[in-house]
């Protein structure tokens, strides 16, 4: 089975050696998961490697051909405060230390002793003492933007990130601009680098009908995110609601904003700004499936993973120039240069005024979000494991 898999996929092309077909023979291949990412708020990284590793669960299930005599756990460092729903990996406790309770010691320290095969990572920073390793890097933007991150995270992140290039059997990322930047800094070589790209399918597990989300506005509006680091450019969404509101339209912004944030950027919180907080998914479908569009004005992005959870959500979106969102988003989505902001409002006129091109980019966003499956990226991982397992790789 193992060999019909490792054909169909194309990824060896060498013969296999006769022993493969003596099933009372061959052994195991042995894999744990990295789950630092339990810890962690399901969003981001940790989004990536919560879905991951839920489809990865769902394909040993299936008996997919590529898990053939795969066994696969999750090492966690503690209980999950939201445990994921899985049936066929078991989750292995390796209780973190007590003191000090500090950022990677856990994953550096005690997690190498208890892996018994291979490794997957899917959050950036992983043990460097395992060389049977897939680890995901997802953007190198402490390199690109270090002026959002403070000192200590940029320098684990310069550290580490080169080591792990250099040690691990592949690294993955999730967009061809971060391949390159990979590249470029000297994080991994091309060959040893795969794209994997994120899903969009968990946001058809959202329920705008749970939502609890309490909004005092009768006017249409359009969604954005914000976020107290530079590359997101909340600063835009801040200009661009005095455009908005001469339009007749709020601007709703999800995240951890303040008005102290807004204040920055502004001698007074706009009239039509509303500031949401954090919000539950629930509450962003309920946000997404109301809004006349959804900004993303990042000025980089590995993915942009919310622009294509807004696609799946039905909502028109106007994005950003910057890498990688045009690679991700195609012909999907209203571009404008991120510091233009009468583009951003000339896009948003546009939607407000022009029902067939709002219909297109809804249509179209559906067709683009269906493009990417967690499915897909986790079959991705299974083959690398191949790899790495008829390599003999220690």
């Amino acid at each position: 089975m193992l060999r019909k898999a490792v054909e169909e996929t194309g990824i060896v092309r060498r013969p296999m050696p006769s022993r493969v077909h003596d099933a009372a023979r061959r052994p195991k291949r042995v894999w744990s998961i990295n789950g630092d990412f339990l810890a962690l708020q399901p969003n981001g990284v940790a989004r990536y490697a919560r879905e991951v590793t839920l489809a990865l669960d769902t394909l040993i299930l299936e008996r997919h051909p590529l898990t053939d005599r795969l066994e696969i756990d999750l090492l966690a460092p503690r209980p999950a405060t939201e445990p994921l729903p899985l049936r066929s990996i078991p989750v292995r406790l390796v209780p973190e230390f007590d003191k000090p309770r500090l950022p990677q010691v856990w994953v550096q320290a005690q997690l190498p002793g208890h892996v018994r095969g291979g490794l997957l990572s899917f959050c950036n920073l992983a043990p460097v003492a395992v060389t049977r390793q897939i680890v995901c890097i997802h953007d190198l933007h402490t390199r690109l933007m270090p002026e959002s991150y403070g000192r200590l995270f940029r320098w684990a992140h310069r550290a580490i990130l080169p080591a792990l290039g250099k040690r691990v059997a592949f690294i993955t990322t999730v967009s061809g601009l971060s391949r390159d930047h990979l590249v470029r800094f000297g994080v991994a070589p091309w060959h040893k680098i795969a794209v994997t790209y994120n899903g969009s399918d968990h946001a058809l597990r959202w329920d705008a009908a749970r939502s609890n989300l309490k909004v005092a506005s009768g006017r249409p509006y359009a969604l954005c995110l914000g976020r107290d680091q530079k590359y997101k450019n909340a600063e835009l969404m801040v200009r661009l609601a005095a455009k908005l509101d001469a339009m007749g339209l709020d601007l709703w912004m999800a995240g951890a904003v303040d008005e102290g944030l807004v204040r920055r950027h502004a001698a007074e919180v706009p009239n039509n700004l509303r500031l949401l907080g954090r919000i539950s998914d629930d509450d962003f479908k309920r946000a997404l499936s109301g809004a006349l569009c959804f900004l993303f004005p990042s000025r980089i992005e590995g993915f942009g993973l919310p622009a294509v959870e807004a696609m799946t959500a039905g909502c028109p979106v106007v994005a950003s120039t910057s890498p990688c969102l045009p690679e991700i988003c195609g012909d999907a989505a209203l571009y404008a240069n991120p510091d233009d902001l009468d583009a951003w409002a000339g896009h948003i006129r546009q939607l407000q005024d022009d029902a067939p091109t709002r219909s297109r980019l809804v249509e179209a966003g559906f067709q683009k979000a269906q493009r990417y499956s967690w499915r897909s990226v986790a079959e991705t991982y299974l083959e690398l494991m191949i790899k790495v397992d008829l390599a003999g790789v220690r």
